[in-house]
């Protein structure tokens, strides 16, 4: 039997985000966090549960991909979405979950030109704006992932050797990253990189959106951080 058909999508995933978060570690918080109350909310939340139809979930990818989403965001969007109304489902506060219904969105990005170098001065210059050149020219110098990069800490680091060991990878620095980070200033942290607002790591979805306001400062259109890293490492920037 059907129970609160006419709790919404939002309120439902409010909850659920709620009952949830302790079991979760801080970046996965983060990112559910950013999910729910960035893009499934504003977008699909004022909608009931019982009026939650594939035909409403397949429009709703669609207007995320219009914004500019990229594929594997929607894909995230998606899979946690599918999860969200899974629980409904067997809370029977909906028959059946119609997530399932949809064709998964493909997680590739989509295809973007490579900037030029020009463009990619730009960025940099709008990172050192922000203050953030050191964390953001290590990211794209290294081959580090984003989650290694905001969580490296000072014992991963070989600044005299020029070189990264995050687990089994060991990673060179070229010289402006090395001599960037030798002029970071000591704090007690462990880590080498902190969001100056909380004093903690970055999480992946503040990660995000710094990289999203840097394209921003920079007048460039949308590149993924990981493509942006790709150009930077051919070109030897």
């Amino acid at each position: 039997m059907q129970k609160e058909n006419n709790q919404t999508v939002g309120q439902w995933c409010d909850q659920w985000f709620t009952a949830n978060r302790h079991k979760w570690n801080g970046n996965t918080e983060g990112g559910y966090r950013n999910l729910i109350y960035s893009h499934i909310l504003p977008g699909i939340g004022s909608v009931t549960l019982s009026a939650l139809t594939k035909q409403a979930v397949t429009d709703f990818y669609d207007s995320l991909r219009s914004q500019g989403l990229s594929a594997r965001s929607v894909w995230c969007v998606h899979l946690l979405l599918r999860r969200c109304m899974d629980e409904a489902a067997q809370d029977q506060l909906i028959p059946y979950n119609p997530v399932r219904l949809c064709q998964e969105p493909k997680a590739e990005e989509y295809k973007t030109a490579p900037l030029r170098l020009g463009q990619l001065q730009r960025y940099l210059n709008a990172a050192e704006q922000f203050g953030v050149l050191p964390l953001i020219y290590t990211g794209l110098s290294s081959g580090l992932r984003q989650c290694e990069l905001i969580t490296l800490s000072w014992a991963d680091f070989y600044v005299r050797y020029r070189y990264i060991l995050k687990r089994q990878r060991l990673l060179t620095l070229n010289e402006k990253a090395a001599y960037l980070l030798n002029r970071l200033p000591e704090n007690s942290s462990p880590y080498v990189f902190c969001n100056p607002k909380t004093g903690a790591p970055y999480k992946l979805h503040e990660f995000y959106y710094l990289h999203k306001k840097i394209l921003k400062q920079a007048r460039l259109p949308w590149v993924a951080f990981r493509d942006l890293q790709r150009q930077c490492m051919e070109v030897g920037i």
